[in-house]
């Protein structure tokens, strides 16, 4: 009995998981977007497709983990992207941080900027 019950609770947490982080309407979008309306939908919401060529193997491994994961390829690569560009931002702002001594965007000072070119002002004359 106490088995099932923990079948149950990860059932249960499953369905929670999928509906918390589900993309609303992704597979529905996905059907509108390869369907005779398709052109239209992405002028209306100004799409652009972002796609690549690769060899069959790598083809094969994401069509493996979208039916493992049960998403479509377009769903899969959207998050992986999206996690990319985070992970990509995040190691640069972290290295600029470590290299420059400030976050990046962050101006640096008139000091700063006057010592790193090599000027100096008339109090330092």
């Amino acid at each position: 009995m106490i088995e099932n019950i923990m079948k149950l609770n990860h059932f249960a947490q499953l369905a929670a998981l999928r509906t918390a982080h589900s993309t609303i309407g992704a597979s529905l979008l996905d059907s509108f977007l390869s369907g005779p309306d398709g052109d239209q939908i992405r002028e209306k919401f100004a799409l652009k497709r972002l796609q690549f060529d690769t060899n069959p193997e790598l083809y094969a491994k994401v069509e493996g983990v979208c039916s493992l994961l049960e998403c479509t390829k377009r769903e899969f690569l959207e998050m992986a992207v999206i996690d990319a560009i985070d992970k990509a931002w995040a190691v640069f702002e972290q290295t600029y941080q470590e290299a420059s001594g400030r976050a990046w965007g962050e101006e640096e000072s008139m000091c700063e900027a006057r010592l790193s070119s090599g000027t100096q002002t008339n109090d330092q004359e």
